[in-house]
């Protein structure tokens, strides 16, 4: 049945009376995706500005942004999405100012560390099981519970909404007509959308399934090479097995060789007199696992001579080496690419992102090869394996600014651990785990130590620099989510600039081009 115009009375069990209208007639959607609930919903450390944008592209107003917030009078928030408040709100081991001392001292008792990610807390102190107009007197006491709650005191129109909103009649009439905007966002009517049989059933879901519409296949070798990808899986299994160290080499190798002239394995390619290759390049110059990718091609050409590209090994291989740990592909690697003639130093040098760059370099580089703001942050998460050399993190512990200063976006007792770890004067060769405590393992804890200002390059802290970034990268800290968008990342990197068709060639050799 579709009525758009047949009102339905919301109840409320705490006053048995109509709060607010709901018009129906909705359809369902078909897709779900969780890339897009990250960018679209607000984030709880967003500030004004933020708040405002996310509501505006809504057809929503200001008035609606702070009515809406009210809804925080019930329920409850956990720890992690305040936490930065209460212990490190600056990066100098801090609480947020704006945030009534007597109330963050009762949260301190609630949320005891920076790694408390299940503990639960009232959004309205005392009354959160009850709807009512009691959170924008907490607002006025300076104990909204979220930085985003706080944020509405800092413009003057919201602020004087929120003394409005007092009066608890004009709380309830309001709420009720922005419940009715917000209710109308979007909808699908007549034709559009479905009746679902099941609530929960969708046509996709999460994002595992990446709509990948390229050159690219799946089984791509069922005829030429049959069985190229069990052949692969089992060597890399069976050297990573031996040398767990393998895993994060063939997926930087992976990463590297994407990000300069698409997938074309042309980071493979050696030197030649007059033409200085990718591996050149000062960013590669710490690259290894080409003697495995090679090892790897001369069992395939055995097995099927002129067949595999280089490139598709190497994609197979980097997926393998970070399955291996999980005993299950953890992404799809669709094939086909063939290798490219090309690899010049200087292009590495200009297409790899730095370890020192800042957010709008970063995302600017990934936009360049059609990835998102969630593919940014989200293959971020690859440094929670492997290691790094100290000359690359010495500049954040001893010469920020140029002034023998410490980066103070760097929590300072980790920044001590790692002066520990990188002393004066530096050794080039001198490594260290870029994931504190877990840098052997593949899994989402880079991201809780993102939140706790304990990563090691620049370019990992510049992802809290961003409001969207850091929304994204704290709910990350969820591992289903996490391994679900690598994949889809990972996936999505993959086709970067494919070379098919005849646009490339099959190596013999994966260190030369064919003569």
């Amino acid at each position: 049945m579709s009525m758009v115009l047949f009102i339905v009375i919301r109840l409320d069990k705490n006053y048995n009376k109509p709060i607010w209208e709901v018009l129906t007639g909705r359809r369902d959607g078909g897709t779900s995706h969780a890339s897009e609930a990250l960018a679209n919903i607000p984030s709880p450390f967003s500030n004004f500005t933020t708040l405002m944008q996310s509501f505006a592209s809504k057809n929503l107003t200001v008035h609606d942004l702070v009515i809406l917030s009210g809804a925080h009078t019930i329920g409850v928030g956990h720890c992690n999405m305040f936490r930065k408040r209460l212990y490190n709100f600056t990066g100098k081991v801090d609480a947020d100012p704006s945030l009534n001392s007597t109330y963050a001292a009762f949260l301190r008792t609630k949320c005891e560390s920076l790694s408390d990610n299940t503990t639960t807390v009232e959004m309205d102190p005392g009354i959160s099981v009850a709807s009512d107009n009691h959170y924008f007197s907490n607002l006025k006491h300076q104990q909204g519970l979220f930085q985003s709650d706080a944020a509405l005191l800092t413009d003057r129109g919201a602020s004087n909404i929120v003394d409005e909103m007092l009066t608890a009649g004009k709380f309830f009439t309001e709420f009720g007509q922005s419940m009715k905007r917000m209710g109308a966002i979007g909808v699908l009517t007549g034709n559009a959308g479905e009746i679902r049989k099941k609530c929960s059933g969708i046509v996709l879901f999460l994002e595992e399934q990446y709509n990948y519409q390229g050159e690219l296949q799946r089984n791509y070798y069922r005829k030429s090479c049959r069985g190229v990808e069990q052949i692969v899986r089992d060597i890399t299994w069976r050297n990573v097995s031996a040398n767990p160290s393998l895993a994060p080499k063939l997926l930087r190798l992976h990463y590297h060789d994407c990000f300069v002239r698409g997938c074309d394995g042309s980071v493979l390619l050696d030197s030649t007199p007059n033409n200085p290759s990718e591996k050149e390049a000062i960013p590669n110059r710490s690259l290894s696992g080409f003697d495995f990718i090679d090892i790897v091609k001369s069992i395939l050409e055995e097995e099927c001579p002129g067949a595999v590209s280089c490139a598709d090994i190497l994609a197979l291989a980097a997926r393998d080496a970070v399955s291996y740990q999980f005993q299950r592909p953890m992404w799809q690697v669709f094939t086909g690419r063939q290798d490219g003639r090309v690899s010049v130093d200087s292009e590495a040098l200009a297409g790899l992102p730095s370890p020192s760059s800042d957010f709008p370099t970063l995302l600017q580089n990934f936009q360049s090869n059609n990835l998102d703001v969630v593919d940014l942050v989200t293959l971020s998460g690859a440094h929670t394996i492997g290691v790094t050399h100290c000359n690359l993190v010495a500049k954040r512990l001893y010469n920020f600014t140029g002034k023998g200063d410490t980066d103070p976006s760097l929590d300072s007792e980790y920044a001590q651990t790692l002066k520990t770890i990188c002393p004066l004067p530096i050794v080039r060769t001198t490594t260290l785990g870029m994931d504190p405590g877990s840098s052997d393992s593949f899994d989402n804890h880079y991201f809780v130590a993102l939140s706790q200002n304990m990563t090691v390059f620049q370019s990992d802290s510049a992802l809290l620099s961003n409001p969207l970034s850091a929304t994204i990268a704290s709910h990350l800290q969820n591992p289903r989510l996490f391994f679900a968008l690598f994949a889809r990342s990972m996936t999505k990197m993959g086709a970067i600039g494919v070379l098919t068709n005849g646009e490339g060639e099959i190596r013999q050799n994966c260190r030369v081009v064919n003569a």
